[in-house]
């Protein structure tokens, strides 16, 4: 029997297997055939040397963008070529979703996340408790992994809030929620808000950082502090958080004004008026940022007269940001633990995809560089973990039987030199071959992505952190 992957000489790191020495690893139809410490390499039909290089199960980036709300389907060439193979998607829709794997799919999973947006996916910021199970029930249906609450952006009430979060727990399904609501934004007290709106109800916190920047009580290191002790005390709530400096955020104006709350408090932050001239000012003085396409097909960030002019030519769909990221508050998080030795924050993310920041290798091994992490622990945080949130058990590890989901990376140098999908090479050396996706559901969007043809896999609500508990 000849394998069609053989991967030799690698320093494997597999936290769950306990595995971090040279071995080889073996690929056959889309899944791990054999790990040892050598395969003969007459065994495979493709053999390639890793010699130098660490193999570890395909990075799971639990936050990204790769729809036209955000970051765009460049997104998805960006993340394949920082060695992520499966990330979650954390606005849709997921019509755009898979409109991009058209237009520029890199071959990887991708869990869609649809938003509720006051006056466009949903009729207000207080939608009642019908309308409420409707569209939950219409996202599932559709084949979305779950819903988005862009509370910090697109404020609901609580009451609507919390009750967005019960019903997606009633009909089992992954709720994501950007804190924030029409009492409380995007900052330390709408933190605190949304551990008490959960109550015991499950859901993920997106980015804990980001509501750790002093806009509430002036301390950001304070803030981070309490949002730590806070999630150690609730099993139900999952997180992840991220290291980048500059956040990203709608660049659409609606009346002269950012529609997005976030974006206000960021030009607030900053000194500028929370208007579009204001926006425009922040634009010339260097502190607004707008993601645009650069030479090679990613997406880079743009200041001053070029940044004001890209923003301007597309303004309706474009993304910014804004250097507002605390990056002490990131390493707080990353060394935040329970009194076990597990980590307090379930993951680390990007919040990247088309928003340039891709860094789960380039920071996370920094983390590992600075002694906060083991190598094991960074596989842990970006693969096996979110393995876990997810209801992935074939996924996060490389054990015989797993998919054959794997980032190769250089660790002196800090990036992926190699990104394999269900077996099949979609990055090599920063190319980016692969093409289309995989679309991670719901066990109820099936029928619905069988009837339009769309490659997926099904999460299991019930091995989810969300709903199983910690494990």
């Amino acid at each position: 029997m000849a394998f069609d992957l053989l991967l030799k000489n690698g320093l494997l790191i597999d936290p769950k297997h306990g595995i971090l020495r040279q071995m080889d690893v073996a690929v056959e139809d889309g899944s791990v055939a054999e790990v040892a410490p050598s395969i003969a390499s007459t065994a495979g039909r493709k053999v390639i040397d890793l010699a130098g290089k660490a193999v570890m199960p395909g990075l799971i980036d639990t936050h990204v963008h790769v729809s036209r709300m955000l970051g765009g389907y460049r997104g998805f060439a960006m993340l394949a070529r920082a060695g992520v193979t499966t990330a979650v998607d954390c606005a849709g829709p997921l019509d755009k979703v898979l409109e991009g794997f058209e237009m520029g799919g890199a071959g990887i999973n991708v869990a869609v996340l649809n938003s509720s947006q006051p006056g466009h996916t949903i009729s207000g910021n207080d939608p009642g408790r019908d309308e409420i199970a409707r569209k939950v029930a219409r996202d599932l249906d559709e084949g979305a992994f779950g819903i988005k609450l862009m509370g910090g952006h697109y404020p609901m009430t609580p009451e609507a809030t919390a009750g967005f979060i019960a019903e997606a727990n009633r009909q089992r399904c992954y709720v994501a929620y950007h804190a924030g609501t029409t009492r409380h934004g995007s900052n330390f007290h709408g933190f605190q808000e949304a551990v008490e709106l959960a109550g015991n109800n499950s859901m993920h916190l997106a980015h804990i950082n980001a509501y750790c920047r002093g806009v509430a009580t002036g301390d950001p290191i304070a803030e981070t502090l309490s949002a730590v002790a806070a999630l150690e005390g609730k099993g139900n709530i999952i997180s992840e958080f991220h290291m980048a400096t500059v956040n990203g955020t709608s660049g659409r104006c609606v009346g002269g004004v950012p529609e997005s709350h976030v974006t206000r408090t960021c030009l607030r932050t900053g000194g500028f008026a929370q208007t579009e001239a204001g926006l425009r000012a922040a634009f010339l003085a260097g502190y607004a940022h707008v993601a645009a396409e650069g030479p090679d097909g990613s997406n880079v960030l743009l200041v001053g007269e070029d940044g004001l002019r890209y923003w301007s030519e597309r303004q309706d769909e474009s993304t910014v940001g804004f250097p507002v990221n605390n990056r002490t508050v990131a390493f707080l998080c990353a060394g935040a633990r329970r009194k076990d030795g597990d980590f307090v924050i379930s993951a680390l993310s990007t919040d990247g995809g088309g928003i340039p920041r891709n860094f789960l290798l380039r920071f996370g091994l920094l983390v590992v560089e600075y002694g906060l992490w083991t190598l094991p622990e960074f596989v842990k945080q970006t693969s096996w973990r979110p393995s876990q949130m997810l209801g992935l058990p074939r996924k996060g590890h490389l054990g015989v039987g797993a998919d054959a989901d794997i980032t190769v990376a250089d660790l002196t140098r800090r990036e992926a030199a190699m990104t394999v999908v269900g077996g099949r090479i979609v990055m090599s050396g920063g190319a980016v071959t692969g093409s289309g996706g995989t679309i991670i559901c719901n066990e109820r969007g099936v029928a619905a992505l069988e009837r339009r043809g769309v490659p997926y896999q099904v999460g299991d609500m019930s091995r989810s952190l969300l709903y199983a508990g910690r494990s």
